[in-house]
């Protein structure tokens, strides 16, 4: 017998052990975990089963029109069973347009908070058939106006105070005429409304279609007074009918031309201009806007009468000269508008933690500055956004003088990413909680942003005793950090008084929590905890409704 075949059975042997060998010193690849909770409830109409209802959940803090939600349909019983759920705040409605919540003033909308393969059950759904408005939009010749805007308010909406000046009601819906002038304004609940269609004298509403006729505003029947418009009953699945309104003839609109140049004169081109409207102490953004061409050169029509000034678009670099010029009765050519710099703030990003997985997201975000300007209509300045660059760098450009609020946000939602946070701004070494001052041309540098991250959680539950939530009230809770004046975002309060706060700076806190009602006193609780970095922290807060209200302050 030869060597080769001596030694043959022990290095088949070890071929065959290789495979086992090196799957034992690889380290098991980990896969995700699939997530195992569940929302289920009931939809009832008129106290019956809905079936083959479809009830969609979405994240509560989801911008993304387009992201896929999930979804349950009801059984022959009217329940539905929503699997797969991950943590998370959702909101959860059924769809049917055509019905409303049982209770009158109930969203339609229901929040639900979902912790780790949680079954949350009874989230159930109690509707009733919604009424309709409908009627028909003819100009002075009798004539259908097409795709005409119709705004339905409730009776008494012109009849409260408003909480901002001069902010006109909240149509609770809006509707648009057809090809024959007819508009139909289903899913209403029951109650007492007003209707109108038109311009008002005070605002120009962007909600009108461009490039179609624009006319006075009109109530049903006639007018344009709200006070003498005629109240219309709509009960449970009623429809009132023959809504109709005649608007007279299309007003005359106009045009605005001009140039765009830079601070050297230059002609500024492929630039667009919007327009707000000016109404007393606030603006309307006007439907219609312009682009410079090659020469600068802008138009732009179908203006109605008032007064306005210029705006540039978001991601257009630069600051417009605040002109404003007025509209009465004819054309306005020759305006020349000027394109400048703008004052802008530069500096670095300070990150106070030691966590790799934040610094490396930290590149991901952005800056942004939002510019208040107490001398400008509404208080509007500008706004301007910065990439954060891998050393931390940031350059915000193009501002207008006024108090300058710094926030950090992804390329999309309003609100802070989860666990970052502005803590302070610095100027020159000082912090400047109301803001920073900003001059018109003003080049601030070596300003740091000191931004937080946290892992800490706080889970709570709000419960009412001695009474419960009354019809139109939201359980609402606040944080406040001590001796921190960073936004913390609010966590939204579910339909079983539960709610979860994440990515939190660790350190003490303020928890507010309270009962609103609209033009009613507040009802409140503070309790103070301490949070710290990874750790989930349970609260239960007690509100008692038998408790008296404070007093409404003089």
């Amino acid at each position: 017998m030869s060597s080769s075949a001596r030694y043959l059975p022990a290095v088949l042997l070890v071929i065959l052990s290789l495979p086992t060998l090196l799957w034992a010193q690889t380290t098991p690849k980990q896969t995700a975990k699939a997530p195992r909770g569940s929302v289920s409830g009931r939809v009832t109409i008129k106290e019956k089963g809905a079936a083959g209802v479809m009830v969609g959940l979405r994240k509560s803090d989801s911008y993304n029109p387009y992201e896929q939600g999930l979804r349950g349909t009801t059984d022959q019983d009217g329940y539905y069973h929503i699997v797969n759920v991950p943590p998370g705040s959702y909101d959860i409605s059924p769809s049917v347009p055509s019905f409303v919540p049982a209770a009158n003033r109930e969203p339609r909308l229901k929040s639900v908070l979902v912790t780790e393969d949680e079954n949350v059950d009874n989230i159930n759904f109690s509707l009733v058939r919604g009424g309709v408005i409908t009627g028909r939009v003819t100009d002075a010749d009798g004539r259908p106006v097409i795709q005409q805007a119709v705004l339905i308010y409730r009776a008494d909406s012109f009849d409260r105070p408003q909480q901002v000046p001069e902010q006109p009601p909240f149509a609770v819906k809006t509707v648009q005429t057809d090809d024959r002038g007819i508009y139909r304004a289903f899913g209403l609940p029951a109650g007492r409304y007003k209707v109108t269609a038109g311009l008002a004298d005070d605002i120009y509403n962007s909600s009108f279609v461009t490039g179609r006729p624009l006319y006075k505003q009109v109530f049903h029947p006639e007018g344009s007074d709200p006070a003498k418009a005629t109240v219309i009953e709509v009960g449970e699945g009623t429809e009132a009918a023959n809504i109709d309104m005649t608007l007279g003839r299309a007003m005359q609109t106009f045009s605005v031309a001009g140039r765009l140049v830079d601070e050297k004169g230059l002609p500024v081109p492929n630039t667009r201009l919007g327009l707000r409207r000016i109404v007393g102490q606030r603006f309307d953004f006007a439907g219609s806007s312009g682009m410079t061409n090659a020469q600068g050169d802008f138009l732009v029509d179908a203006l109605i009468p008032g007064k306005y000034m210029f705006f540039l678009f978001q991601n257009q670099a630069g600051m417009l000269e605040s002109i404003n010029f007025d509209i009465i009765d004819q054309d306005v050519s020759g305006v020349t508008v000027k394109l400048s710099a703008g004052a802008s703030v530069s500096g670095v990003v300070v990150l106070e933690t030691e966590n790799k997985t934040a610094q490396a997201k930290l590149s991901e975000l952005q800056l942004r500055a939002a510019v208040s300007n107490p001398s400008s209509p509404g208080g509007m300045g500008s706004f301007a956004s910065s990439p954060i660059a891998p050393d931390g760098s940031f350059l915000l450009s193009g501002l207008s003088s006024g108090r300058a609020n710094i926030m950090i946000g992804s390329n999309n939602p309003p609100f802070p990413p989860i666990g970052f946070n502005v803590v302070r701004v610095e100027r020159e070494g000082v912090a400047t909680p109301q803001g920073l001052e900003i001059k018109d041309g003003e080049q601030l540098t070596g300003v740091r942003v000191v931004v937080s991250y946290g892992t800490a959680k706080l889970r709570g539950v709000v419960n009412l005793e001695n009474g419960t939530l009354p019809e139109g009230a939201r359980i609402l809770i606040r944080l406040i950090k001590s001796g921190d004046s960073s936004f913390v975002r609010p966590p939204q309060v579910d339909a079983r008084g539960r709610f979860m706060a994440e990515g939190l700076a660790p350190g003490n806190y303020e928890v507010h929590a309270s009962v609103n009602m609209p033009l009613m006193p507040v009802r409140m609780v503070k309790r103070e905890i301490v949070l710290q970095d990874g750790v989930t922290t349970d609260i239960t807060i007690t509100i008692d409704m038998s408790a008296p209200l404070p007093l409404p302050k003089p």
